[in-house]
């Protein structure tokens, strides 16, 4: 087995960070597509893992070598790590002075069930903001008919499968924001408002997560076994003052 061990640092006063929480999606290698993860006896670990004070540790089996990372950290911050080996490197770094990050979740219809909502294992802190402008879809592989819906795992109070992307096509492979175009609207409702001086204009308006709905969640909605639908959910998230 390959050993995969780091530790997140904070890149304002170069601390390490020690904090209870946060999570990290493997990939292989340029891919979407999650890698199968091991404990040091050899049993499996779920993807994304938990990290334990501020640590990532994992194994893999001896033909991977090198894997990509997508990291919630314990504050809420999310850092891309690519083309990670074995046994290194021994830091990853965490701006904790910036107030916005752009969580960015890969997705890939190997790791899906056909149509079924997908708990994606990040979580949004309590009084964060997702931000309409920049919520998008990174296509990279295309499906023709296939769409994706991202939202809040329906099981929580005031969840939505579709809350923050409606619909979205992955027919052509690139970034497609989520609009509120009248002919095809893409942005979810919880991201959007009534404007009441015209009555059904909708305008763009921030989230905020009260802490119970806060699963970040997908699906993909038509042909997704067949089609092979891959790429990156990109939502802009503003952390609140206490996660700096």
């Amino acid at each position: 087995m390959r050993h995969f061990r780091t530790q997140l640092v904070n890149s304002v006063n170069m601390a390490a960070i020690q904090d209870s929480g946060g999570k990290a999606y493997v990939a292989v290698a340029g891919q979407e597509n999650k890698v199968s993860l091991l404990d040091a006896d050899g049993a499996a670990l779920s993807n994304p893992v938990a990290l334990t004070n501020g640590i990532l540790e994992f194994y893999t089996a001896d033909s991977v070598a090198s894997v990509d990372l997508y990291i919630q950290a314990p504050s809420g911050h999310f850092v891309v790590a690519k083309g990670i080996k074995a046994s290194g490197p021994n830091s990853i770094y965490v701006d904790k002075s910036r107030a916005q990050t752009t969580y960015v979740i890969p997705f890939s219809s190997a790791d899906t069930a056909d149509a079924t909502e997908t708990d994606t294992g990040f979580d949004l802190p309590t009084n964060a903001l997702v931000l309409p402008a920049g919520t998008a879809v990174d296509v990279t592989n295309a499906a023709a008919t296939e769409t994706i819906d991202v939202g809040l795992l329906t099981s929580e109070s005031g969840g939505d499968i579709d809350g923050f992307i409606d619909g979205i096509l992955l027919t052509t492979a690139a970034t497609v924001p989520a609009t509120l175009t009248t002919s095809a609207a893409t942005l979810g409702v919880l991201l959007s408002v009534q404007d009441s001086a015209n009555a059904g204009d909708l305008v763009p308006e921030p989230h905020v997560c009260d802490g119970t709905a806060k699963s970040i969640v997908y699906i993909l909605t038509a042909g997704t076994v067949a089609l092979v639908g891959e790429g990156f959910i990109k939502l802009p998230v503003q952390l609140p003052i206490a996660s700096l």
